[in-house]
């Protein structure tokens, strides 16, 4: 068992989460961090004293990467730009590279990865020193520096969202409200080998499941949900108790019957029209003109009972409850004959019932039924019906064709209207909370078993200019980039357009600010 007693687990390769982390640097997760680190020198006097205090601005000018160690942490390295102000005015930069030490969470409510900044070292200082300063006061500010970016990272930021929302609690066909989504518990988080982390959850107050388990079971794709066959049976008593779907519904029909389809049984017909028209003593000759019935069905649906099997198959087991009633009529023409001919009476034509019966609280067995398990368009694990064998106890005895014609227009009404096999709800949802990126999934393992259902799939994003926040033309008489709510940026021709994360990868690739929007940058 891959989920190791789990309800629910998910897991994600770390190259997907460090995409993740440049869309995060891309769309401003990363916010800028300022503040002011007041030098510890006693007894200073007071016109001094804004000397003492050293202004510092802190941003992350480069995606970070994330790196799983096989010995279960996991490590950040990103390369950040602090902006110093000293003496009252005096303005330097630098660049430091930086390993933090990251926790790997799992928000329940969000369903979503997260990572927690626990700690934070500096690798490596480049200092753009076009002042001179002595090594004392550099060292200083290393150590105002170390102070600085750590607080950032650690107290400022703190955790980082970076991955998809990997599965919803909202099922299909439920009324609104919170007290109709699945509850959800957090189990573990773990990280399984220097590729993939899985977090591990339990739904609806269950309690199971070992993390040590748990395996890798995403065959290299950026992520993988696996859920257990118990799981689904409380998903679905859950859904089934809530759900606003039909659990019975009402409809009627009627059919003609053409005469070549019930010639062999027109005689029958005749005799029986005649015996209920006669006592003997007429002698009547009886045409057919048309042959119909009308009937109704009422059907309960009752939950079902399911299997998981290999193959991506599912055994289903149930009943319904019907009433059933059904009229025939056949329309005749009669020419009646007094006396053995002697006397001949005018034809006319008229409408006999010919049955007219009703049973309440048929019970209908599904023996069996096969379904194929299958993700919908919405990324919701369903169940498909492929194959039904169903008892039907009609105890009526009614002309063949009669009773076989409204024997399928029954079956048929229970198969089109049985209620849905929820398992589980979408997985890998389509949004992004709180951003414009959009999330599409691609499918390439479902595997089925006994004991639970794994999906594993690749993630696609979209485009990056509908997130990115700088645009550039590339037309030779502009070369210009802007931000992308400028005016002018959406004047650019979609075959000039350029997109941008970083504002100084566009300079260092040859385009000017916008003079609109970008005034500090504007050069030509």
């Amino acid at each position: 068992m891959e989920t190791g007693g789990y309800d629910v687990v998910a897991e994600v390769n770390e190259t997907l989460l460090n995409r993740f982390l440049k869309l995060g640097h891309c769309i401003g997760k990363f916010s800028v961090f300022t503040g002011t680190y007041t030098l510890p020198i006693e007894d200073v006097p007071e016109r001094l004293q804004e000397f003492m205090d050293i202004g510092y601005e802190v941003s992350v000018n480069e995606a970070p990467v994330i790196d799983f160690n096989t010995s279960g942490s996991i490590v950040m390295n990103l390369r950040g730009q602090c902006k110093f102000t000293v003496l009252g005015g005096i303005e330097f930069e630098l660049e430091v590279e930086f390993t933090v030490g990251v926790v790997p969470t799992f928000n329940q409510y969000t369903r979503q990865f997260h990572v927690e900044f626990v700690s934070a070292s500096i690798d490596d200082v480049e200092l753009n020193d076009t002042y001179n300063l002595p090594s004392n006061v550099i060292a200083k500010l290393n150590e105002v520096l170390a102070i600085a970016m750590e607080e950032y990272l650690t107290y400022d930021i703190t955790t980082i969202e970076l991955s998809p929302v990997l599965y919803s609690l909202e099922l299909p066909y439920m009324p609104p409200g919170e007290t109709n989504e699945l509850s959800i518990g957090m189990g573990n988080v773990k990280v399984l080998n220097n590729q993939v982390m899985a977090a591990a959850a339990n739904l609806l107050g269950y309690t199971g499941g070992v993390i040590n388990t748990v395996h890798d079971f995403t065959d290299g794709n950026h992520v993988g949900v696996g859920v257990n066959e118990g799981a689904m049976h409380r998903v679905y008593d859950f859904w089934w108790q809530r759900t606003t779907h039909p659990k019975s519904l009402t409809q009627t029909g009627s059919k003609d019957f053409d005469m070549p389809d019930i010639v062999d049984w027109i005689d029958e017909i005749v005799d029986w029209v005649a015996a209920v028209l006669t006592l003997g003593i007429v002698d009547v000759d009886i045409d057919i003109d048309r042959v119909w019935a009308e009937f109704g069905a009422t059907v309960r649906f009752g939950k079902f009972n399911f299997d998981l099997k290999p193959g991506n198959h599912v055994l289903l087991d149930g009943s319904v409850s019907i009433d059933i009633w059904l009229k025939a009529y056949v329309q005749i023409t009669e020419t009646t004959e007094l006396f053995w001919g002697l006397v001949d009476v005018d034809e006319t034509t008229s409408t006999v019932t010919l049955f007219d019966a009703r049973i309440n609280g048929l019970q209908i067995d599904i023996d069996t039924a096969n379904a194929k398990v299958y993700l919908d368009a919405s990324n919701q694990l369903t169940a498909e019906i492929t194959d039904l064998d169903i008892t039907f106890p009609l105890p009526w005895d009614l002309p063949e064709f009669l009773l076989d014609y409204v024997v399928d227009w029954v079956v048929d009404m229970v198969i089109d209207n049985l209620p849905p096999l929820v398992l589980f709800p979408a997985v890998i949802e389509t949004t992004i909370p709180d951003t414009s990126i959009t999330v599409e999934a691609s499918v390439n393992k479902l595997v089925v078993d006994e004991p639970e259902a794994l999906v594993a799939a690749n993630i696609g994003t979209s485009s990056i200019g509908s997130y990115a926040p700088y645009w550039a033309n590339t037309n030779p008489e502009s070369l210009e980039v802007h931000k992308r709510d400028c005016e002018w940026a959406h004047r650019i021709a979609n075959r000039h357009r350029k997109y941008y994360c970083d504002l100084e990868k566009a300079f260092s690739e040859g385009f000017d600010g916008c003079a609109y929007c970008l005034p500090a940058y504007h050069h030509r």
